[in-house]
């Protein structure tokens, strides 16, 4: 059963740190949430995974130290150095060959609402560890670069039109109610280039254009969206769908992309699992927060 997490209730955060230079960035807009949302608390975990370590290491260390002894106080130092949050924080050091298992077992086991990753942090690598995570969890998701702003005065959504889509508004209105900041919903479409020599090009996309927005004003009003969450619809014409998110976002310098893990139905081009997947898997400028 899903969980329904409500953005602007006491928040349990899990924080996986890998013990590289993404984490201080990690700690440092950690600390900005909080003053974004209300957190009860924050896990700071990080797991070893015995095949790297314990192998390489273990015979050399004194006997009255273990390899988790040195993670913890590493860990501990930079949480000290960097995290100027104002919730409380436990530091959680686990031992396990499977990232993923760990912690989505931690997860259930603190009642977490939200686990943020480095973007380029070790845990991801290919990116296989988001993507298992999102379907693994009961939880939402947020993927930090490591040039993140720290503001959410810009929002971008993309949409498909289903229920689950409008699921984000209530995520993306408490990101911004604080900052007064701007809501931008977002569709992308494609007329199939094979109609152009049939059809008049302009008269199409000005139809489309005027369809979409009659939609979205029916979509807006039944889901009892604000009125002033702004709209965009664009043609994708050769490029991917992730590219014209990925480009809209960057153009309009947008602070975070904010999508559910999942569209309405299995048509739409849009929140299908490969879009889902290409997302997580990007090196952007702004975070991606996934939302359940």
């Amino acid at each position: 059963m899903t969980k329904n997490i409500n953005l602007d209730n006491e928040l349990n955060i899990m924080v996986a740190l890998d013990l590289t230079r993404m984490d201080p960035i990690l700690l440092q807009y950690v600390s900005y949430l909080t003053t974004v949302w209300k957190v009860n608390h924050l896990y700071f975990t990080h797991n070893i995974k015995q095949s790297k370590l314990y192998n390489l290491y273990e015979d050399f260390l004194k006997d009255d130290i273990t390899v988790e002894d040195i993670v913890e106080r590493e860990l501990e130092r930079s949480v000290k150095e960097n995290y100027k949050g104002n919730a409380a924080h436990t530091v959680v050091i686990t031992s396990d060959n499977y990232t993923e298992s760990i912690l989505g077992h931690m997860a259930k086991e603190y009642d977490i609402d939200l686990v943020v990753l480095g973007n380029k942090d070790e845990f991801q690598g290919t990116g296989a560890l988001p993507q298992k995570l999102v379907r693994m969890l009961n939880t939402h998701l947020l993927l930090v670069p490591e040039d993140a702003r720290h503001r959410f005065q810009k929002v971008l959504v993309p949409i498909d039109f289903s229920s689950n889509s409008a699921k984000a508004f209530s995520a993306a209105r408490s990101l911004v109610h604080s900052d007064k900041g701007e809501i931008q919903a977002l569709h992308v479409y494609n007329i199939p280039s094979f109609y152009f020599p049939y059809i008049d090009t302009r008269k199409a996309h000005d139809k489309t254009h005027s369809h979409l927005h009659a939609r979205f004003n029916q979509y807006k009003k039944k889901y009892r969206l604000s009125d002033d969450v702004e709209f965009k619809n664009i043609d994708r014409e050769d490029l991917s769908v992730v590219e014209v998110i990925e480009r809209e976002a960057e153009k309009g310098e947008f602070d975070i992309i904010l999508m559910t893990a999942r569209g309405g139905n299995n048509i739409t081009s849009l929140f299908i699992g490969s879009i889902t997947n290409d997302l997580l898997l990007v090196n952007r400028t702004m975070p991606l927060l996934v939302v359940k």
